[in-house]
């Protein structure tokens, strides 16, 4: 049977996994086509607004938290020894795959977001970061819903108790 620890970190892994997959979603299929319909302008705007506040600590602290337990539940996962074989699989391609994300996410979509605060109104050049952004939250979402998927699996295996392989 799996430790408390191990478990809890499944548990964590799996919430913060669902909670932005669930962000991811919206923004996927609610955020990003009302902002193509609006314009770069517009959409310039939402974001500047979207990303202080609240936003600005509410998205890092989920992506940190989804990405820290998932790859801790994995570290933590073989240690029990009561995962053998394919019942590692999920929790080391959930790390995998938060690994990817946030690298995508530190190296291709922050900067394109940052390049926002200088860009003013300029629509051509707010365009080309609005796809910059777009492209790359499309990859992210896919492998944000991918992780959460793999996050329920490490879930349903860590609480199921040992098994045969």
């Amino acid at each position: 049977m799996a430790s408390s620890a191990t478990k809890g970190l499944a548990f964590g892994a799996a919430l913060f996994g669902g909670l932005q997959a669930g962000v991811t979603a919206n923004r996927a299929f609610v955020l990003l086509p009302a902002r193509e319909r609006l314009g770069a302008i517009s959409w310039a705007t939402f974001t500047r607004a979207e990303n202080v506040g609240v936003g600005a600590l509410f998205y890092p602290v989920l992506g940190l938290a989804a990405l820290l337990f998932t790859v801790s539940a994995a570290i933590a996962f073989p240690l029990d020894h009561t995962a053998h074989g394919l019942r590692r699989f999920p929790a080391h391609a959930a790390a995998l795959l938060a690994i990817v994300w946030a690298t995508v996410t530190r190296a291709l979509i922050l900067p394109a977001m940052f390049a926002l605060r200088d860009v003013g109104t300029d629509s051509a050049r707010l365009q080309q970061i609005f796809l910059t952004v777009s492209r790359w939250s499309s990859v992210n979402d896919i492998l944000h819903i991918l992780t959460f998927a793999l996050n329920l699996w490490v879930f349903a295996v860590v609480f199921s108790g040992p098994k045969a392989n």
